[in-house]
């Protein structure tokens, strides 16, 4: 480390950083390095972060509102049902499956399990306790269905300290879930420096360690930049960037038609989005236009809302029960050469806030030390004087057949249903109305989705029983799940069910079903389990079935007893029997059909019982 940075940061008023400097040529060499790594991964250098510290800290301290000056407006929107029938969606959908083979897919994977109560990384968590497929898993197969064969999309992963090792060791344990090893990139996030007061002097662990905290998930510009990924990526021809955090099992569901709908209209910026219930702890997409001319559509922030929809009365559920702004999902597609100049011209950098806890009502004094943090979605903010930037937004409707045709209603929207809170937490948060978030309401969601799509071609799906799990009522359907390879687009499903009208499904059952070319021409009756797995290549026609057996059904256990798995204890049930969906046969509680060979098979099964 040179003696140019040790100057720069006396002169920053960071003396007392070296005050022990020259007693211990080991300690110093430790805290000499990791000063060095500060400095080398934020945009400008540890000094700048300092400086911008300080500004970000005197406005919090004066109580100043970053939105002052902006008056909201309902954004410009994209606007698709919930349903595998329509037209405009089908032809976004195709039209983004086409240009996800010119896309790359950013992982933002940072964080523990923890507030979930889980001790791994969420990556490793199953998504659903049907199949136990993980959410990595998850996400990679939806990249293997819809990338084809002939291209390899890149998948970049931001890892931290915390999840690197396990993230490494996942990939490896699980042979990289089909992708090739070379299409995988992590890119692991540092953290930045706490700050211990309102003069931005840099917190200390000990005498010879910087006390550090996560910077927040906008880093995975600064680090696309840095890394050279993002130039590189332009220059081989990609063309977009989608970014998606890591406990939505459904972002792959929406994410084909919101890209059509960004090709289609030449979108820079593009963000998913979902009708949003007022006070729901989510940001909010507004469309801000400052007293000065200018305006831009970004993301605002749930602890901002009320403040900046004061004059509006706050923030408050229109007639049809939400919000006029829409829910940020936190996934967001870039169009890859302007992201590329973008990320060049301000060299990655994210503007940034600070949220220090004050000890006293002068907002001098931190109960505890604070840092500057930065949101991927705050990206916009670095287009405010690129006037030609064009920024949308595609708003993907909830499922009103839920509650006009079977009249129960879940809080948890059917394509955005990212796990966030344990249960007793989520349990709190369905009191008050909002997203419970939690792992159960996750997972439930997939299969609701999966039967109200069903449905929505003219099947006949059961309505679902309620149940309660963690103290927190909702609807739980059949367990229906559609790998990413039978149906990675929705407007697929009418080619996978030729006679809807001709599929019965009882609210006990199981169905997964697993391969590209398996196809339903005929009746479908369930009342059970029943699980299709077709190898690449096996072409499948099932003309008739009819499955009669004990089927899987969960169990509701204690999620306090730690002699159950964590798996099962944070979602407040298990499944029974436990097996696996890759090795398990045919028993008198699951009717299995399994053609692990290419080939074309034809399967007429009348009223079997097992």
């Amino acid at each position: 480390m040179s003696g140019d940075l040790v100057d720069r940061l006396r002169a920053a008023g960071q003396c007392h950083l070296f005050k022990n400097l020259g007693r211990d040529k080991e300690l110093d060499g430790k805290l000499l390095s990791q000063l060095e790594r500060l400095d080398a991964n934020y945009p400008g250098g540890i000094v700048e972060y300092i400086n911008k510290s300080k500004v970000l800290l005197e406005k919090s301290k004066n109580g100043e509102n970053p939105f002052d000056g902006y008056t909201p407006k309902v954004p410009r929107a994209f606007k698709f049902p919930f349903s595998a029938t329509d037209k405009e969606l089908e032809h976004a959908e195709v039209t983004g499956a086409k240009a996800f083979k010119k896309a790359a897919c950013v992982l933002v994977a940072g964080g523990l399990g923890e507030r979930l109560g889980y001790s791994g990384i969420k990556l490793e968590l199953p998504s659903e306790i049907t199949t136990g497929e993980c959410f990595l898993g998850l996400y990679c197969k939806y990249i293997l269905a819809l990338q084809g064969d002939e291209v390899d999309v890149p998948l970049v992963i931001m890892t931290s300290d915390d999840t690197h090792d396990m993230t490494v060791s996942l990939l490896e344990r699980e042979d990289y879930f089909g992708l090739k090893k070379t299409q995988i990139t992590l890119l692991k996030q540092e953290k930045v420096a706490s700050l211990s007061d309102i003069d931005a002097t840099i917190a200390m662990k000990d005498e010879y360690t910087v006390l550090t905290k996560p910077h927040g998930h906008g880093d995975v510009h600064f680090l696309l930049h840095q890394s050279g990924l993002a130039k590189r990526w332009a220059q081989e021809g990609l063309e977009w960037v989608f970014c998606f955090q890591d406990t939505n099992p459904v972002s792959f569901r929406a994410l084909p038609g919101a890209l059509g709908v960004s090709v289609m209209n030449n979108l820079d910026v593009n963000s998913i989005c979902s009708p949003r219930k007022a006070k729901a702890a989510s940001g909010a997409l507004m469309r801000l236009c400052h007293e000065d001319g200018h305006e831009i559509t970004i993301n605002v922030e749930y602890n901002y809302i009320d403040s900046i929809l004061a004059p509006a009365g706050g923030d408050l559920n229109g007639p049809d029960g939400y919000s006029l702004y829409p829910g940020n999902m936190n996934q967001l597609i870039f169009a890859l050469p302007s992201y590329a100049k973008t990320l060049e011209r301000t060299g990655g950098s994210i503007p940034e806030f600070v949220n220090p806890k004050y000890a006293n009502a002068e907002r001098t004094v931190f109960k505890s030390p604070t840092r500057l943090e930065c949101m991927m979605q705050d990206y916009p903010l670095t287009l405010k004087d690129a006037k030609e930037a064009r920024i949308g937004v595609t708003v993907f409707a909830d499922s009103q057949m839920e509650k006009s045709k079977y009249n129960v209603s879940s809080l948890t929207h059917r394509l955005y249903a990212p796990a966030k809170n344990n249960l007793k937490d989520g349990a709190k948060k369905a009191l008050e109305g909002v997203p419970d978030a939690t792992t159960s309401s996750t997972e439930l969601a997939i299969y609701a989705g999966n039967a109200l799509m069903l449905n929505d071609l003219g099947a006949n799906v059961e309505a679902p029983g309620l149940t309660t799990y963690g103290g927190i009522e909702q609807p739980e359907w059949a367990h229906i799940v559609f790998r990413p390879s039978f149906v990675p687009l929705f407007s697929d499903l009418k080619y996978r069910f030729l006679k809807p009208r001709c599929v019965r499904i009882t609210n006990r059952s199981t169905l997964v079903v697993n391969g590209g070319g398996v196809c339903f021409s005929g009746t479908v009756d369930i009342d059970g389990t029943l699980i299709v797995d077709a190898a690449p290549g096996a072409l499948v026609t099932i003309q008739s079935i009819h499955i009669r057996n004990k089927g899987w059904t969960f169990a509701a256990v204690d999620p306090e007893d730690e002699k159950i798995d964590e798996i099962y204890r944070i979602r407040g049930y298990r499944i029974f029997p436990e097996s696996s969906t890759s090795s398990i046969t045919s028993t008198a509680h699951a009717c299995v059909l399994r053609f692990d060979t290419p080939g074309t098979y034809t399967v007429d099964i009348p009223g079997t019982t097992a």
